[in-house]
């Protein structure tokens, strides 16, 4: 079947139906929050699959499904059929995306915050709403857990990573110096009274000191989150900058608002946030959003 003449491939795209090389054959990418979806869904989307497309299912690398090979004369069935059963269709073009998230503590033993919590707060918030809409490019948002930094907050146009400030119970210490040798930033060293002194300089917050002491002598001073905004990948990667350290877990969604804000004001079209940040200045930003 050839396509019509008058089909706008962009705005196709944009509502998540990406033309395949195929002439006629587009994928339907899904709307996945945080990589979440429950059983039934997931086998409904393998139906729908093997009825409308290929068979073949492709996870993307930001957590979505696409349902690839589906002719263009049934792409308005199977999505009724998708939005009956209570599945989503996802979105490509300058706008918010779907946000990604690891499991976070809520599963993940080393996490220190509910990243996957926090993701579903911020998808609910932003995505498809006006302030995510009309913006000069794509925006793309996760949150990590913990500083292992799974699913990459530096490398997206805003990523948070859940960290936590240790505070040493000196009475509680035996000196055993499990705390230096599990520190893997040489942030800990035993000093000459036995007792581990902690850098705070070369301390990622990361938490290991806390769960390797067999005394509980490390305990929790806080627990926040490190900000960073302007990361990301493709033909120019860039990391992104930090914004704050020990943000509350409250005030992600006040910070993701602020820059959205501050890209529209600032953001010419087709330019990332990065390439805006590195332009205007992180002072700027800072000072708008924080």
């Amino acid at each position: 079947m050839s396509l019509p003449k008058t089909i706008d491939l962009a705005a196709m795209k944009t509502g998540g139906l990406i033309k395949q090389r195929e002439k006629d054959l587009f994928a339907i990418r899904l709307r996945v929050p945080v990589g979440r979806m429950g059983a039934d869904h997931l086998r409904k989307i393998g139906e729908l699959a093997k009825k409308y497309g290929n068979g073949m299912l492709h996870f993307t690398v930001r957590q979505g499904i696409e349902i690839q090979g589906v002719p263009f004369a049934d792409i308005q069935t199977a999505r009724d059929e998708l939005e009956a059963a209570g599945l989503r269709i996802g979105a490509c073009g300058p706008r918010f995306r779907v946000v990604t998230a690891c499991p976070g503590a809520a599963v993940c033993p080393n996490g220190l915050v509910d990243a996957g919590a926090l993701g579903l707060e911020a998808d609910e918030r932003f995505y498809g709403q006006p302030e995510g809409l009309e913006l000069p490019h794509k925006f793309k948002v996760t949150f990590a857990g913990c500083t292992s930094c799974c699913p990459k907050p530096q490398e997206n146009d805003v990523g948070f990573h859940g960290q936590v400030e240790p505070v040493l119970f000196e009475d509680e210490c035996n000196g055993c110096g499990i705390c230096e040798v599990t520190c893997k930033e040489g942030a800990i060293i035993m000093g000459d009274d036995d007792l581990p002194v902690r850098n705070e300089a070369k301390c990622i917050y990361c938490g290991d000191c806390i769960n390797s002491c067999p005394t509980d002598a490390w305990k929790v001073k806080r627990t926040g989150l490190a900000a960073f905004a302007g990361g990301r990948w493709g033909r120019h990667p860039e990391l992104g900058q930090k914004l704050a350290d020990f943000v509350e877990p409250e005030k992600a969604m006040d910070i993701i608002a602020g820059v959205l804000k501050f890209y529209k004001d600032e953001g010419k079209r087709g330019e990332r946030l990065g390439v805006t940040i590195n332009r205007v200045g992180l002072t700027e930003l800072k000072r708008r959003v924080l």
